[in-house]
């Protein structure tokens, strides 16, 4: 009796990612997991590693030259990730340097228009799609972190507003709003206190690694969210679903 194998192609099997921030956290798990599902990435990174060329997404020009090198080199690009991102300390919005906001809004909004309309040119002829990842700060706000909440409201709504003129296009535009990650930014800020409070406050009772995100964008840069465009996805074990530790009974 013969016995047939069956090979399943890769879902991202010849296609090629653009990933900003891919030198560490969510930005590295997602390069990782994008490979892992067959794609060629290229990784952008202002600290340059191994697996990140040295790229500073505030610099229109140097991002322009940057994808016209992966164009030319791979051929074209049919996803790209804006994962790139900063925080600045957590402050009362009161005592909020003002350069703070505009540390914020350089890296984590104007760093991401800079790549998608690098990339633009290649994902038209792709047909492609854009994730963008935001935080769970944009869809829920958290006590001193007034820029960076404002900062990714923004990609939320610049990620509704991309979905919206690139659709005619054939290009896809989401955006995923990951929840505390043990990634080394949120480590940094990360107490025994806050640790504790988060267990509680998220209804699935822990924090999440990097790769849980890294599979939700992959996803939505794949052909299996074919039909998907304009969605800002909370990634955050329930926490924007609602309050888990109400004392409301429940008692027959």
């Amino acid at each position: 009796m013969s016995t047939e194998v069956t090979t399943v192609p890769a879902p991202l099997g010849g296609r090629t990612a653009v990933v900003t921030g891919a030198a560490s956290g969510i930005g590295a798990a997602t390069a990782e997991f994008l490979r892992g599902q067959g794609a060629t990435v290229v990784g952008w990174d202002i600290s340059g590693t191994a697996e990140a060329g040295p790229l500073d997404l505030t610099d229109a020009a140097a991002v322009k030259a940057a994808a016209a090198a992966v164009v030319a080199e791979h051929g074209s690009i049919h996803a790209l990730v804006n994962c790139a991102g900063i925080i600045t300390p957590n402050l009362p919005m009161e005592t909020v340097d003002p350069s703070d906001f505009q540390k914020c809004f350089d890296v984590n909004v104007v760093g991401l228009v800079n790549a998608s309309q690098a990339v633009y040119p290649a994902l038209l002829e792709a047909k492609g799609a854009v994730v963008n990842v935001a935080s769970q700060a944009a869809l829920v706000c958290l006590p001193h972190q007034s820029a960076y909440s404002a900062s990714k409201g923004a990609v939320a709504a610049l990620t509704r507003s991309m979905a919206i003129d690139w659709a005619e296009a054939g290009i896809r535009v989401n955006a995923v709003c990951p929840g505390f990650t043990l990634t080394p930014m949120a480590v940094q800020q990360m107490t025994p206190e806050l640790d504790a409070a988060v267990s509680r406050r998220v209804p699935m009772g822990r924090m999440f690694q990097p790769d849980e995100i890294a599979s939700v964008i992959s996803f939505l840069a794949s052909d299996a969210s074919s039909a998907v465009t304009g969605v800002v996805m909370a990634v955050d074990g329930g926490w924007t679903a609602g309050e888990p530790a109400l004392p409301m009974g429940g008692a027959a």
